[in-house]
């Protein structure tokens, strides 16, 4: 019973996710953030977000374990179990989330917060592509960590703004995923801080230099 929901935490969870959950959270609860995005384009930027940052990345790594498993691998298609399965879809993840902060810097002119978040999500991708040559850091701590950082230092930036309750959800949220990963012995605990620590100290440290 306990693994199963585990399961399911990780699948709600997973890190791909996060972007789109943040950006939702941004428009429906602080929209001073997200201006001049009005409430009447939220969801179709929402939904490029969803589509550039969790569809295609997932897409293209589903294609690459595949045609490993063709290659002659016996690893699993839809999970990536070895640090040495996780480096080529990480950086492919991350060109996907550079092409889209590309997108929106040069093609959407959305404000200065939006882009910043995601050149920060994109580093944070290709900081832990880079440790995973190492170690098997984990995504989902990551992914938590940059959630809390961004929420934390965009309520102190905006303290108008009601952040401060999605932010409480989304640190219950990453703890719970981050118990799941450790459940299902998918990490280890320097592994899960690792990661925390790498998408918190970068979202802080984007949101605090390059957000006026």
């Amino acid at each position: 019973m306990l693994r199963k929901l585990a399961i399911a935490i990780s699948i709600m969870m997973h890190p791909l996710l996060m972007t789109t959950l943040l950006l939702a959270v941004l428009f429906y609860f602080a929209p001073v953030i997200t201006k001049p995005i009005g409430q009447a384009a939220a969801l179709y930027i929402i939904s490029a977000v969803f589509i550039t940052t969790f569809v295609l990345p997932m897409i293209s790594m589903v294609a690459l374990r595949l045609s490993a498993i063709m290659g002659g691998s016996k690893r699993a298609a839809f999970s990536l179990p070895a640090k040495e399965d996780r480096v080529l879809p990480f950086f492919f993840t991350g060109v996907f989330y550079a092409i889209t902060a590309y997108m929106f810097f040069a093609k959407l002119r959305v404000n200065q917060v939006l882009v910043v978040i995601l050149i920060a999500v994109t580093l944070i991708i290709l900081l832990i592509s880079l440790v995973t040559l190492v170690m098997k850091v984990s995504a989902y701590a990551a992914s938590a960590g940059s959630l809390a950082g961004f929420l934390i230092v965009l309520g102190e930036k905006y303290p108008q703004e009601y952040i401060l309750w999605p932010l409480v959800v989304v640190l219950i949220l990453g703890g719970l995923a981050m118990s799941a990963r450790l459940y299902l012995n998918e990490h280890t605990p320097f592994e899960v801080l690792t990661g925390y620590a790498i998408g918190l100290v970068v979202s802080l440290t984007a949101i605090l230099l390059f957000v006026a």
